[in-house]
């Protein structure tokens, strides 16, 4: 989900612009009074220095008021953001089980180290979700399989996607006794999110 703060963007040539800054894998989105993307690729020349974070990119400088929180955002700026393999937990080697085909690249990069179990034996369950039937199916799919660690469902993201988005998932596996713990973008199209079974009370 990334990182989110409020702040006043310094303009070069005097002027103040209150934002919200949305710091994401690809990149900086800018939204409120003054509206920008910036690729990850593109800045450079970060610092940190009375409360504003500051950095070139594309022959511009970027300068935010940020206040305390400055130092933590220059590091967060520095870092490169954590693989795909990382986010879903399978960079050390752990087994995986995938249901569907998977939709990107990415995705078949991210697992490819992993080895490929039965879905009762896997360290990590990948499902990718394209139909709302697919989705309606899960909640016996996962009582078949006897699954009771946590599941990662790739599902549609944004308009332009066809298959269900965060919403539909969400409501179909919350009403059979799965809950939300963890999101990770994927691409313009596809998010992933983590589904861990309910304790029970």
């Amino acid at each position: 989900m990334g990182r989110q703060a409020k702040a006043t963007w310094i303009g070069e040539h005097g002027g103040a612009a209150e934002v919200t800054l949305h710091l994401e894998a690809a990149g900086l989105h800018i939204s409120g009074e003054r509206r920008a993307r910036v690729p990850r690729s593109a800045w450079s020349h970060v610092e940190a220095a009375d409360g504003v974070v500051s950095f070139e990119a594309d022959g511009q400088t970027y300068r935010f008021e940020l206040g305390a929180a400055a130092p933590t955002w220059a590091q967060a700026l520095t870092t490169p953001p954590p693989a795909l393999a990382e986010k879903l937990g399978v960079s050390h080697g752990e087994t995986v089980a995938v249901r569907g085909e998977l939709p990107l690249p990415e995705l078949d990069d991210a697992l490819a180290d992993a080895s490929r179990v039965p879905p009762w034996e896997a360290d990590v369950v990948v499902v990718v979700v394209r139909t709302d039937a697919e989705l309606e199916s899960l909640p016996v799919w996962f009582r078949e399989c006897g699954i009771g660690s946590h599941v990662w469902i790739v599902h549609g993201k944004g308009r332009a996607s066809t298959a269900p988005g965060d919403n539909a998932v969400r409501e179909a596996l919350r009403s059979a006794g799965w809950r939300d713990t963890k999101v990770s973008a994927v691409a313009d199209e596809w998010s992933a999110t983590r589904y861990s079974p309910a304790k029970a009370s």
